[in-house]
């Protein structure tokens, strides 16, 4: 498979490109804010105060994922917005693996689209 097919699985570029109008400036800073903000979504999942804090966690994921194009984060935080109870659970514990690995992939994707992106078209 080729980087620009691997991208394209983990970042859907023309989404990112509706939601910032072609601006390339603000898909370089809307993406910045995406893998700051996944960071702190992950941790906070990985070490959650209480159920609600693991569901508001994975909410907020699976939202500003939608929004920038990066649908297989945003369904494997679908996954884990629907688990009741995160403590103790060996499960948890596997999704949470399968999302950490899931951020690091999306994450070279957002670095390769960044890098490749030349100029702004705007729609």
């Amino acid at each position: 498979m080729n980087a620009k097919l691997d991208e394209a699985l983990l970042l859907d570029a023309d989404h990112l490109k509706k939601y910032t109008l072609g601006d390339l400036a603000l898909e370089r800073e809307v993406l910045g804010m995406f893998l700051d903000q996944s960071r702190l979504y992950l941790k906070r999942l990985q070490s959650p105060k209480d159920p609600k804090d693991w569901g508001e966690a994975a909410h907020s994921l699976k939202g500003s994922a939608s929004a920038v194009g990066a649908f297989k984060i945003a369904e494997r935080a679908a996954q884990l917005e629907q688990v009741d109870e995160p403590f103790n659970s060996s499960v948890c514990t596997a999704m949470l693996a399968l999302l950490q690995s899931d951020l690091e992939e999306t994450g070279v994707a957002i670095i390769y689209h960044l890098d490749n992106s030349t100029e702004a078209t705007f729609i």
